[in-house]
């Protein structure tokens, strides 16, 4: 994606932001080129950076802030939907869902498949009943049946003997014909009984197999620890510590850690998104939309977010299809308000563009402008959504990386992989995998 240029000075926030390093890495990279070329903001920069010094040092003791990292797991996620936490656990998952939509969205997304299997679990099928076994054949009582009628006695008698010659005959035919078919050596007349032996073609030697040569499928190619246990992959190409793991998922983690590479999921080019030509003013700076952000999420009913732009009177939110066929349409919505919840789910495994129109003085501002990409994200597919249920069993910090950055969800996989780095802090190949998991959000 070409870098949009930075035609307006930085505003007083983002200067805050900016003395922070609290922006984003193409952000900061744009108000570092305009404050090298613009006196005005190099002076707002200096006053910033002065209230910074002057700023007192806050603390808090809210447990959303202590609580901020700890995520929640898949067997937390099931006695949250039956309702078995007890009041301090429950009280702890609130904190920490008020602060990491990470986790919001897995507790979303696990309630409604839950709801949507929940039929199926209340059927009730039928017993499977046994097939009787047959009875095996009396072949005695049947000759005793037979013995009482003489006719039937004689011809089995006939029948017998008539095998036995037939038998007798193939036999002496296939030794004589092997008999022709073996060639009579040639003796020469001044051969001696040595030499005579020496005409017969001796037996190709077998071939030595070099022990150098034979591959040592035994050897290890990788160790690591997991939250599991200890995954290790052979030469060969077999895993273990990862019983709990489908075997194509097994053989991607072995692909995986044998090339120290993790593939870019071919679904984040398609995310990258498009210039457009009529979203608006090209030299308008459009605020930013935060989420979903090019990226493939849980929920088919996302909450959709992003920066609140000074100025503005009010929002309305729009998501289309690929085609540009619109699907949803939020109502007007107040100035202080920066989310908006989907009310119907969206189909699983498509990809949707989503923008946000904001009313500033009677004027219409698009977010994204015309100059930047589409806003796009895919919702995981019900195959996919299926097996990431199976995978949170094993709680394999491995497993759910490979799985998450497969499928395109970035960020889970990152925090999936810094989970698995801390485990292995002296591991070339948890880095390496980490940080090629971070390599597709610098470009999309």
């Amino acid at each position: 994606m070409d870098e949009p240029l930075m035609s307006d000075h930085v505003s007083t926030s983002n200067m805050r932001l900016f003395c922070a390093r609290a922006l984003p890495e193409a952000d900061l990279t744009m108000a570092a080129r305009h404050l090298a070329d613009c006196s005005d903001c190099h002076r707002l920069l200096v006053s910033s950076l002065r209230e910074r010094r002057l700023e007192t040092p806050s603390f808090t003791l809210a447990p959303e802030f202590w609580l901020r990292n700890e995520h929640i797991d898949y067997d937390q996620l099931v006695e949250l939907a039956d309702g078995k936490l007890d009041t301090a656990e429950r009280e702890s998952i609130d904190a920490h869902l008020k602060i990491c939509s990470v986790c919001e969205e897995d507790v979303k997304s696990f309630l409604v498949f839950r709801e949507q299997i929940a039929p199926e679990l209340k059927m009730h099928y039928p017993a499977v009943v046994a097939k009787p076994n047959r009875e095996k054949p009396n072949w005695w009582e049947a000759w005793r049946r037979m013995g009482w009628k003489p006719i039937y006695a004689a011809a089995l008698v006939v029948v017998g003997i008539a095998i036995v010659i037939g038998v007798g005959v193939m036999l002496k035919r296939r030794a004589t014909l092997q008999a022709q078919q073996v060639p009579t050596p040639q003796i020469s007349p001044g051969s001696t009984p040595d030499s005579r032996a020496d005409n017969f073609p001796s037996p190709p030697a077998a071939p030595i197999e070099s022990p150098i040569e034979k591959p040592n499928n035994a050897e290890t190619v990788v160790t690591l620890n997991d939250r599991g246990g200890t995954i290790t992959v052979y030469k060969s190409g077999n895993v273990t510590g990862l019983d709990d793991v489908p075997a194509p998922t097994r053989d991607a983690i072995a692909r995986v850690l044998s090339s120290e590479r993790l593939e870019q999921p071919a679904i984040l080019k398609e995310l990258g998104g498009q210039e457009g030509t009529l979203r608006g003013n090209k030299n308008a700076q459009p605020f930013k939309l935060t989420y979903p952000s090019r990226t493939v999420i849980i929920s088919d009913r996302p909450n959709f977010k992003w920066e609140k732009a000074s100025g503005a009177s009010s929002y309305r939110v729009y998501v289309n299809d690929p085609t540009g066929r619109e699907v949803a349409r939020s109502e007007e919505l107040p100035s202080e308000r920066t989310e908006w919840m989907i009310p119907n789910p969206l189909k699983r495994g498509k990809i949707y563009a989503w923008t946000v129109i904001e009313m500033v003085d009677g004027r219409e501002i698009i977010s994204p402008g015309s100059a930047f990409p589409e806003m796009k994200f895919q919702i995981l597919s019900a195959s996919d959504l299926q097996k990431l249920s199976q995978l949170k069993r094993t709680r394999s910090h491995l497993a759910l990386g490979v799985f998450y950055a497969r499928v395109g969800m970035i960020d889970e996989a990152e925090r999936e992989f810094q989970e698995l780095v801390r485990l292995n802090p002296k591991s070339k190949v948890a880095d390496k995998i980490l940080h090629d998991v971070r390599w597709p959000r610098s470009r999309y």
